[in-house]
């Protein structure tokens, strides 16, 4: 439980705020573009992949993922992913827990997501589960020019997901996006939490951003991700560098936007009777009163939706699974999506 420290936590932040508040003076007039991130919650295809640990995840499997069940997953998650940021659909939205190609053709041509178009980047990694990250995007707004996976070297013979980088332009205006899920932090043989395979992740996301900014510091590059570990957290501060201060003075850091969130308590995800804000986006100081992009003050939101929330009983109110062990509720995910919003700055 954080809240213990929440009110020290909000009396810091709110300092740090305030006095750089002139660096986010109102927002210029313009079209704004929804950059979004879901965790899709196991998102598999019915069909046995032999060289996956999909065998649960089949008709004759322990979850009896059967057709009719599949095309349900896909109609929720859908459903959850067109009104983001306000109807129209996101313009870039990072996926995580996909298996293949096959599983993101079927949702962007569902009937709630097929009018806008997605195209969608996807690399097979070495995932042990053998999910993927993706993104989907409108081409008519994001015009991709570079796609890779970058490979993690986690401790031990561990083996996760890789951080898909992809480099386009965002209505003209050039743009990095990096789309994360960073593995759950072991537990050592004495209880403790054991955050290596994260520092991993955030060392080598850390190394890809620090040659990006050497060669253009005024590069626009948004992170996105569920990093199992919260804003304050060691890993995303020190590590990775993301904190909750917008002051460009400190010009190699990334703005978590989702660092009051976590102050005021709440979260994308819900775990042991607590809201975890896991699920995050962080910007570049470059999208901070941006001469090129910039990051909408006050945009970022955590998208929970009542249909994708549990509406009574014990746990009303948060995120609606698809599966909570084996047992069965037919929801869209565990996690609730975030965004935020960023518009091109007019000259």
């Amino acid at each position: 439980m954080r809240h213990g420290i929440k009110t020290l936590l909000l009396i810091f932040t709110l300092s740090i705020l305030v006095g750089c508040s002139r660096v986010f003076a109102p927002s210029s007039t313009g079209k704004l573009y929804t950059i979004a991130f879901y965790n899709t919650q196991n998102l598999f295809d019915t069909l046995d992949d032999p060289n996956k640990a999909d065998d649960a995840f089949t008709p004759a499997g322990s979850m009896k993922w059967d057709q009719a069940k599949y095309n349900r997953k896909i109609e929720k998650l859908a459903g959850a992913i067109a009104p983001i940021g306000g109807g129209n659909g996101p313009a870039v939205i990072g996926l995580t827990e996909v298996e293949n190609a096959l599983v993101l053709q079927d949702l962007i041509k569902s009937p709630a997501l097929r009018k806008h178009r997605y195209a969608y980047i996807h690399f097979e990694s070495g995932d042990e589960q053998g999910l993927d990250l993706a993104l989907l995007y409108k081409s008519k707004d994001f015009k991709v020019e570079k796609q890779l996976s970058i490979k993690v070297d986690y401790p031990g013979n561990f083996t996760g997901k890789d951080i898909l980088q992809v480099n386009g332009k965002l209505q003209g205006k050039p743009l990095t996006v990096f789309v994360n899920h960073w593995p759950a932090r072991a537990t050592t043989r004495r209880g403790q939490q054991d955050y290596s395979r994260l520092r991993a992740a955030a060392a080598t996301l850390r190394k890809e951003i620090n040659a990006i900014q050497a060669s253009n510091p005024d590069a626009n590059i948004i992170v996105m991700g569920d990093f199992d570990a919260e804003p304050k957290t060691a890993v995303m501060e020190k590590v990775l560098q993301a904190t909750g201060r917008p002051n460009p003075y400190y010009k190699e850091e990334l703005f978590n936007t989702f660092y009051m969130h976590y102050v005021n308590g709440l979260g994308s995800y819900y775990s042991r009777g607590d809201f975890k804000m896991l699920d995050q986006i962080l910007v570049s100081k470059s999208l901070i009163g941006g001469t090129e992009l910039e990051f909408v003050r006050g945009s970022a939101k955590i998208h929970d939706a009542e249909e994708l929330k549990f509406l009574y009983g014990k746990y009303k109110n948060t995120p609606l699974p698809t599966f909570s062990g084996n047992t069965y509720f037919g929801g869209a995910s565990d996690h609730f999506p975030v965004f935020i919003k960023v518009r091109k700055v007019r000259k």
